[in-house]
């Protein structure tokens, strides 16, 4: 059934993707060229699915508005209110540790621990709903993971917090090693959901979606994407 539904999307329509930019998760390479694992993910997914696909990297606030509007077909991202109003949550792909971390000198046990403390978060993005509650935390709203680093090595804010995968691979890139961060702590999960737009959605577009990552999956093949990023850090770790 689901082969048939596959070749039926595929002669049926090209799909329009977006990923959010943000390394390691949508970037444009060295090369000039989009790259960046949910932008590898997302373009797996569609040809598992038996599509024909574009994808364009998308600013992060703006990748919701254009599937809300039904410029896009879908997009690979955490939930949002806009998204959960106007877009189809297809399947869980991914699911991250949020975590925060900052110098070895900075013990945080708890989000107790950062009161008063400034802690660099990324702009637009919602991690963790105890953290935004907490209103004795100075938040600091950076443009990306890569900037938020260097701020804390550079001592301009004492702690960062974003999905795990999103600080390691920048500190990685940046040269940081893993002696020069602390402990995380692990506050929560986010899971990026494959949203598909209500404007363009159809049900065997959706069913032939939802199987593809359901045997990507199954197959490890997209564990294997998100490691290729991650070779030098552990990503995955246990929230409390």
């Amino acid at each position: 059934m689901l082969s048939l539904l596959c070749l039926h999307g595929a002669g049926a329509k090209e799909l329009r993707i977006v990923t959010i930019e943000s390394a390691p998760f949508g970037f444009i390479g060295k090369d000039g060229k989009p790259t960046g694992m949910m932008y590898e993910i997302g373009n797996l997914i569609a040809t598992e699915a038996g599509f024909s696909y574009t994808n364009q990297i998308t600013p992060y606030a703006r990748s919701a508005h254009v599937v809300a509007r039904g410029d896009a077909d879908f997009v690979l991202r955490y939930r949002s209110a806009e998204l959960s109003s106007s877009a189809i949550p297809v399947a869980g792909v991914l699911s991250l540790p949020t975590i925060v971390v900052g110098k070895p000198s900075l013990k945080v046990r708890s989000l107790a621990d950062l009161r008063g403390k400034w802690v660099g978060t990324p702009r637009g993005g919602r991690f963790d709903d105890a953290f935004d509650a907490e209103t004795e935390i100075q938040k600091y709203q950076v443009s990306d993971y890569s900037q938020m680093l260097k701020m804390l090595m550079n001592d301009r804010i004492d702690a960062a917090l974003g999905s795990s995968i999103g600080l390691f691979y920048n500190a990685h890139q940046l040269g940081i090693k893993k002696e020069q961060l602390g402990k995380p702590l692990v506050l929560s999960a986010q899971t990026f959901e494959l949203h598909f737009s209500q404007k363009t959605a159809d049900e065997e577009t959706i069913a032939a979606l939802k199987g593809a990552v359901a045997r990507l999956k199954s197959r490890n093949d997209i564990r294997k994407v998100v490691d290729k990023y991650l070779n030098s850090f552990d990503w995955e770790m246990v929230s409390r």
